[in-house]
């Protein structure tokens, strides 16, 4: 049997009737500078490991512009060695507040304020930040819609038959700014959807047994999936 493309709409849709709203789902949201902070820490590693990092952050009183560009990197690197690779994270990190200083006096707020494809562009110049981080900053630091293409949802396109998964990020990125309305929220929504059903049904081994999509995943229906088993 062969399964039916969905459209990425409907994706959503089934999600949300599936697991709800999610639109809280990343924490810290009232603190930009908290969100930039998680969205670089959380490379590598689970939020969990992430969030003892941040915590550590919290209690030493560094999780702001001034007391982090004052602190020395080696000192960073361990408030946030739970959360892996650390060193590299505290270069990313210091490289953010470094950034912030020469271009702009140390205020979040006038980075923040710049027009997305700007505030894109600078994002990418600091050492450590990458496309998949730099967009988790502008949907849940900046609020702007600006799709965040991480590993489960290149596994639940390419599952689902929309997309190769080897597309570049950017390409993956269009379809869903293609097929979903532009609000920052809907698309922090959608993607922490995503990540609930990677993490619930669409692993890297999956779980098909009571997936909202499986009637619609080619990679189901290629590999005659029995209810209750594993992929």
């Amino acid at each position: 049997m062969i399964a039916p493309v969905p459209d990425l709409w409907s994706v959503h849709a089934r999600l949300a009737r599936c697991y709800g709203a999610q639109t809280k789902w990343w924490p810290g949201r009232e603190n930009p500078f908290e969100v930039i902070a998680g969205a670089i820490l959380t490379q590598r590693t689970t939020w969990t490991n992430a969030g003892r990092a941040i915590r550590r952050l919290r209690e030493a009183g560094v999780l702001t512009v001034d007391a982090m560009a004052a602190l020395d990197v080696d000192e960073l690197a361990e408030l946030i060695r739970p959360s892996g690779f650390y060193r590299a994270k505290a270069g990313a990190l210091k490289a953010f507040c470094d950034l912030l200083g020469r271009s702009f006096g140390g205020d979040l707020r006038r980075l923040l304020r710049l027009p997305t494809e700007a505030l894109r562009a600078q994002l990418l110049t600091v050492r450590g930040i990458g496309d998949e981080t730099a967009d988790a900053i502008l949907v849940y630091a900046a609020e702007r819609p600006s799709f965040v293409i991480d590993a489960y949802a290149r596994r639940l396109l390419g599952r689902l038959g929309i997309a190769d998964p080897n597309d570049s990020y950017r390409s993956l990125q269009g379809r869903f700014m293609d097929a979903l309305p532009r609000e920052a929220e809907l698309y922090a929504d959608a993607h922490a959807l995503i990540v609930r059903h990677g993490q619930l049904h669409c692993r890297a081994e999956p779980m098909c047994a009571g997936c909202p999509l499986r009637d619609v995943c080619a990679s189901c229906a290629a590999t005659s999936h029995v209810e209750g088993t594993k992929a």
